[in-house]
């Protein structure tokens, strides 16, 4: 960390005066580093396919978004206002035109983005509200690249996904900017006004290179979840042509069972519960193989699903479908984990929460179901909560045991106090679930969606399964960049949440064990 800081003192010494030139030279490594990412690498060589297109842009989307609003929001503050070009530059509505032309309509629900776009998110929010001169430095980092390189990226995806007609690519175009090179000096010569004290400047130079880092890390995410596409464009094709099969076969086991809708459930979801149990993460959680580190991890995926559940519980606690089983005195999990993530990570925990795209797809479920056909929530509901009351509690001995959290702090997630005696009542929630009145078009549903919630954390561990494999160069990276070979000291500065240690493996494996708590044997 110390050399990164000689390095960039040493680097900024050496060059013009001007804040542009400065930046360009203590950014040269990472510059280099991120254009010769595997994705970018790929990119460049027209190696690109329309869902991986898709994916770009939904990370752009998040990012632009954040860094626009922050700029919006900061328009007037002197460090900003020089660079302020929103007629010129702003992206946002861009990338909503193209995301709604690629994805549809209903796009924003469609939205799924990487950990590492998540990050880059909340940093751009964090300076917005802390240190507006900041954003400069992103700013500049991203407008000029897509002035820039951007274009040559632009004809190359118009090229090969053959979108003849400009649709799909405004993103890459400008029509308020006539001539990039002009504007680009122009942007120069503005940045360069600013005013900035000597430590300002240095701040402003190592946010620069933190953005390239920030970049990086989405781009090799990215690229991690492209390494499954595939796989997904295979199963989800036999998923397709399988579909009555298996609608057939769910039929089949609800007419040999009870008509008690928890013991039909308990049926239909027999097999897969099985997997979930058995997958590999998770028998490595009941060995006992978990660390502070990722515990933290696990509580900041199982806080975004139990809000989703939780806030389209209270909305719906009237809905004849969610009344018989809604019991937020007995059961709600939110200001639990809230206590949990407090003791954790600090009074600021709700700025360092950091979570898997996965954990945002299946809240966005939760959210749309409790939108559209509430009665389903029965379903999430049921798997949830009398998992926690279940194989929860195996789970929360094994954490409480290899943390050494003796005293029950950070633990209250695993504790029901309006619970006394866990058995007692998980009879009476199946009472009174059975007790829901459906009809049979209903009733098949909400099985299905018991099946779909097992069926997608299923799909979460064997695509992280097969992520693992390239993961192992993380470690390396991260170590180099501690040791000061970067050029920057404070880049690789993340939230207590992070140390370190690999972080992307991490959070494969709190995100893993994060699902796995929540589907785990409910049924013992």
């Amino acid at each position: 960390m110390e050399a990164g800081m000689k390095q960039i003192s040493e680097k900024v010494k050496a060059t013009d005066s001007d804040l542009s030139e400065q930046i360009k030279e203590v950014t040269k490594d990472t510059h280099v580093r991120a254009e010769n990412t595997e994705l970018m690498l790929s990119y460049q060589r027209g190696h690109i396919s329309l869902p991986q297109y898709k994916l770009l842009l939904c990370s752009l989307y998040e990012i632009y978004r954040a860094l626009e609003e922050e700029l919006d929001r900061n328009a007037s503050h002197p460090g900003v206002a020089p660079i302020y070009f929103p007629q010129e530059l702003a992206r946002r509505e861009a990338l909503e035109s193209d995301l709604e032309f690629l994805l549809g309509q209903d796009w924003k629900e469609k939205i799924a983005v990487p950990a590492a776009a998540h990050k880059y998110v909340q940093r751009l929010r964090q300076i917005g509200k802390e240190n507006p001169t900041l954003l400069v430095a992103h700013a500049y980092t991203r407008y000029l690249g897509d002035l820039s390189g951007g274009q040559v990226l632009g004809r190359i995806t118009q090229k090969t996904l053959g979108l003849s007609t400009g649709e799909g690519l405004s993103f890459f175009m400008f029509p308020g900017v006539s001539s990039a090179n002009r504007f680009k000096q122009l942007y120069r010569s503005r940045m360069n006004s600013v005013e900035l004290t000597e430590e300002e400047r240095e701040q402003v130079l190592e946010e620069a290179v933190r953005a390239f880092e920030f970049n990086i890390q989405v781009f090799d995410d990215l690229q991690k979840m492209l390494m499954v596409s595939q796989s997904d464009n295979s199963r989800d094709a036999a998923h397709v042509t399988g579909a009555e099969t298996v609608k057939n076969r769910l039929m089949e086991k609800v007419q040999m069972t009870s008509s008690d809708l928890s013991e039909q459930i308990k049926a239909v979801t027999k097999d897969t519960h099985v997997r979930a149990e058995n997958t590999e993460l998770m028998l490595s959680y009941q060995r006992g193989h978990i660390t502070l580190p990722q515990y933290k991890l696990l509580l900041c995926s199982l806080y975004e699903i139990y809000r989703a559940l939780e806030e389209e519980m209270d909305r719906n606690s009237s809905h004849p479908g969610v009344a018989p089983i809604y019991f937020p005195q007995e059961l709600a999990r939110l200001e639990a984990l809230e206590k949990d993530l407090e003791f954790l990570l600090g009074n600021k925990w709700r700025e360092r929460i950091a979570v898997p795209a996965a954990t945002q797809k299946y809240a966005k479920r939760l959210r749309q179901i409790g939108k559209e056909n509430p009665k389903l929530l029965v379903a999430h509901a049921y798997t949830r909560y009398l998992g926690d009351l279940s194989g929860g509690q195996v789970l929360g001995r094994i954490t409480q045991k290899s943390l050494g959290l003796s005293d029950g702090e950070g633990l209250s997630f695993f504790a029901f106090p309006g619970v006394s005696s866990a058995n007692r009542f998980k009879q009476l929630y199946r009472s009174r679930m059975n007790s829901v009145e459906l009809t049979e078009e209903e009733r098949e549903q909400v099985l299905e969606e018991a099946v779909r919630a097992f069926e997608f954390n299923i799909q979460v561990f064997d695509d992280l399964q097969k992520m693992l494999g390239v993961m192992e160069e993380t470690d390396g990276r991260h170590s180099r960049f501690a040791n000061g070979d970067h050029t920057v000291a404070k880049a690789s500065q993340l939230p207590t949440l992070m140390v370190s240690s690999s972080p992307v493996m991490r959070l494969i494996f709190g995100v893993c064990v994060a699902l796995a708590v929540a589907v785990g044997m409910y049924l013992r």
